[in-house]
């Protein structure tokens, strides 16, 4: 993995797209089993950039490339936005990213306690 951490690692399958906000997060996620099988169609970061993954020894393996390709991102998300009924994802990947992250953050069950939950996730949810 590089030592420089895009801000949002979008994973595209043929029907999600899961966000993470780091390499290190989204391959602790991946499965190497489904990497090997394809299961993905693309990984890129929030500016476009593309995301190489490859399985290594029953793990995910996540390389940064050199290469851009802004206009597949905004045209995965669009699709993804048609589909669940936000259009306009596209023009801030960023900011949907952090909406989503918020929303899921809120509907978390179980909750802890508020005084609690403060305790252990001083940061609140995840943001870019």
């Amino acid at each position: 993995m590089s030592d420089i951490d895009p801000r949002v690692v979008f994973l595209f399958d043929d029907v999600d797209v899961y966000m993470f906000p780091s390499l290190a997060w989204a391959a602790d996620w991946m499965e190497a089993i489904d990497v090997e099988c394809g299961e993905y169609k693309a990984a890129l970061t929030e500016t476009g950039r593309v995301i190489r993954t490859r399985a290594e020894n029953e793990e995910v393996v996540l390389d940064l490339t050199d290469e851009v390709d802004l206009p597949r991102l905004r045209e995965l998300l669009r699709e993804h936005g048609e589909l669940i009924g936000q259009r306009g994802i596209e023009l801030d990947p960023v900011g949907f990213a952090n909406r989503s992250w918020k929303l899921d953050w809120e509907n978390r069950w179980p909750k802890w306690p508020r005084w609690l939950d403060r305790r252990l996730h001083p940061g609140g949810p995840v943001q870019a």
